[in-house]
């Protein structure tokens, strides 16, 4: 390794730099050695376990060949200052030259499979050449964590477009990393993309939701604190709409009928099972968009007074209005109201599911809770079968289009057949999987006929179950009954007295906020960067301050939370530009618009923060008999 690349590495990147030097993480199969070529550069010859050889790069013009490899990426793609490149396979680094001189301003990190090729290339160029330019981030797979962290990382970090530039010769050399590298790219780009698509969608509605349930939280049970652990040894069923639910019906009603097993109807289920005349023991919503209430309308239609409901505490809040039957609830983590109100009276933890892409899965979370140690999992498909997408009885429920067919992907069902499925469904059975696998002695039957096959699972048609477990009535009447849940009066009295206090400080802080950035464009404007340099100082300080206030962290930023991730993760980007005008338009733009949309949102929920109030203070005047 060059002296400058050793002290370069230890400085800038210490982790990496211990992990190469580690003799252990060399690979013992193959043997690398430098030749010259023709033109008298140098390019590495690969030789495997049986001998077998093949060369890095050309033989006879690496870097013609190099300069084909940026031509025909070029061809494909656009590439600007908005664009991030990961180079995957650095080889001796003649691409890498090639590009960094045609692009001098673009952003671009280094991913390099093999210790031994890396090690070469770090003999061969200087590492500084690049940090001078655009280098971001730079990397090894020296251990089997370093590929998801890299990804995760830069990912994230960066609002650019990211382009993947790799030496095409690694898809045969290392067949297995290349192939890991490029689909673990395309699940963690989608992935995120769903997660930025959620929280823009619901981001709003997951607070005000909270605001305007707390009253109806107050004054309900708290299904994870009054009940649990109290159905241990007894068995549930979890009912979903999918379109095998329809062949399962009469086993249903047979279970209902004789009280075999406690039965949970999550999501549209309920519509079908109603359409049957089935009441399950209990429907459980959590959804926050406007049209969730489409679900339950059934249920407030006919007026059914038998089939209470458990909502988590973000369910939209026309969902729980004027519902007939009783009520409960489970606090959501997307609630940061209630979390920040709330105390149990014996200052024990109040219970919380984690959200989920489906009500399914946050289901699982509950009746594991409750303490139900075997889950029969029925019309869970997860899947398509031919063209239904749902059970019957669902007025609202659409065929599966000929697009959707098209862009399906091919998943195993339970009989090990392919099944199609979408992305939709696909991250559904992901995260069900994921809380069967960590949720431990609870064992998860599925008995959906031809529908997905959920690993953790086993399938058993439900017939099958109803002749060899279900024999005796285990379902007691009345199995909800209990007390509203005695929250901490006091505490919820000094959490509003805090928030109140916050929320007039936050109304400061947005009025200093905006004077600095006032005060910043003036000074650009008068290109006066010393003042501006100390005047973002400034900025930041407020910033703090915005991330420390209470009304902020339990209402504002929740809201707002994917602008205040792009500010965030931007901050970095922005102390890099160097011209100082250009850098003071970019850090009042980010930093305006980011206050803008809480400012707005502040005035937008002060009605709604008042209606909270006054449910919080009729609570505890009427505990205490005032």
């Amino acid at each position: 390794m060059l002296t400058d690349n050793t002290i370069y590495l230890r400085d800038n990147f210490p982790l990496l730099y211990n992990g190469i030097e580690d003799k252990d993480n060399k690979i013992k199969d193959i043997y690398i050695s430098v030749e010259d070529t023709k033109d008298k550069n140098k390019t590495l010859q690969i030789k495997d376990k049986e001998g077998q050889s093949i060369y890095l790069h050309s033989k006879y013009n690496p870097i013609r060949e190099a300069q084909a490899i940026i031509n025909k990426f070029k061809e494909k793609e656009n590439i600007d200052e908005n664009t991030h490149i990961i180079f995957y396979g650095l080889g001796l680094g003649y691409h890498i030259d090639l590009f960094i001189k045609e692009y001098p301003d673009v952003d671009f990190s280094l991913y390099e499979p093999s210790v031994e090729i890396f090690n070469y290339f770090l003999e061969n160029r200087n590492l500084k050449d690049y940090s001078r330019g655009n280098l971001k981030s730079i990397q090894c797979e020296y251990n089997n964590q370093i590929l998801e962290e890299f990804l995760i990382k830069i990912i994230k970090k960066t609002d650019k477009r990211i382009l993947i530039i790799d030496l095409p010769i690694y898809g045969k050399v290392f067949p297995e990393e290349y192939n890991k590298f490029f689909t673990r790219f395309k699940e963690i780009i989608k992935g995120t993309r769903s997660s930025i698509h959620t929280n823009l969608a619901f981001q709003k509605r997951w607070i005000i939701n909270s605001m305007k349930n707390l009253k109806e939280v107050l004054n309900t049970p708290n299904i994870l604190i009054e009940k649990k652990g109290q159905f241990k040894g007894k068995p549930a069923i979890l009912v979903a709409a999918g379109p095998s639910l329809n062949e399962e019906i009469e086993n249903i009603r047979y279970i209902k009928e004789n009280g075999l097993a406690y039965i949970f109807s999550v999501g549209s289920a309920i519509n079908t099972l109603i359409h049957n005349n089935i009441y399950p023991d209990a429907l459980t919503s959590y959804d926050p968009k406007v049209g969730n209430q489409k679900v339950i309308e059934i249920v407030k239609d006919k007026d059914i007074k038998e089939i209470p409901i458990i909502f988590g505490s973000s369910i939209g809040y026309e969902t729980i209005e004027n519902y007939p039957s009783d009520m409960y609830h489970m606090i959501t983590s997307q609630d940061t109201v209630s979390n920040y109100f709330l105390r149990n009276k014996d200052n024990e933890n109040i219970g919380l599911v984690q959200d989920a892409p489906s009500i399914a899965v946050v289901t699982l979370q509950l009746l594991y809770t409750l303490g139900f140690n075997c889950v029969i999992l029925v019309g869970q498909n997860l899947a398509f079968r031919g063209k239904e997408r749902h059970s019957e009885g669902i007025s609202y429920s659409k065929e599966v289009s000929e697009e959707e067919m098209e862009k399906g992907i091919w998943i195993k069902d339970v009989y090990d057949n392919e099944i199609l499925t979408n992305e939709g469904f696909n991250r559904m059975r992901h995260q069900m999987e994921y809380y069967i696998k960590h949720l431990p002695n609870i064992e998860v039957i599925n008995t959906t006929k031809g529908g997905a096959h959920i690993e953790g699972t086993k399938f058993i048609e439900l017939k099958e179950i109803i002749n060899h477990n279900l024999k005796e009535r285990v379902v007691e009447e009345n199995w909800l009954d209990g007390n509203n849940t005695n929250y901490d009066k006091e505490y919820l009295e000094l959490q509003l007295k805090k928030m109140d206090r916050a929320y007039e400080n936050a109304l400061k802080i947005n009025k200093e906020y905006n004077n600095i950035l006032r005060k910043i464009e003036k000074a650009i404007n008068n290109r006066n960067f010393k003042q501006a340099e100390n005047l973002y100082i400034k900025l930041d300080k407020q910033l703090r301050k915005v991330e420390g206030n209470d009304f902020y962290k339990t209402f504002t930023l929740p809201m707002n939370r994917v602008q205040y991730k792009i500010l965030a993760d931007s901050i970095d980007s922005l102390n890099e530009v160097k011209e100082p005008y250009e850098k003071g338009l970019k850090i009042v733009g980010s930093f305006r618009g980011f206050i803008s949309v809480c400012v707005n949102d502040i005035n937008m929920i002060e009605p709604i923060y008042e209606e909270m109030k006054e449910s919080i203070n009729q609570y505890v005047k009427k505990s205490r008999g005032d």
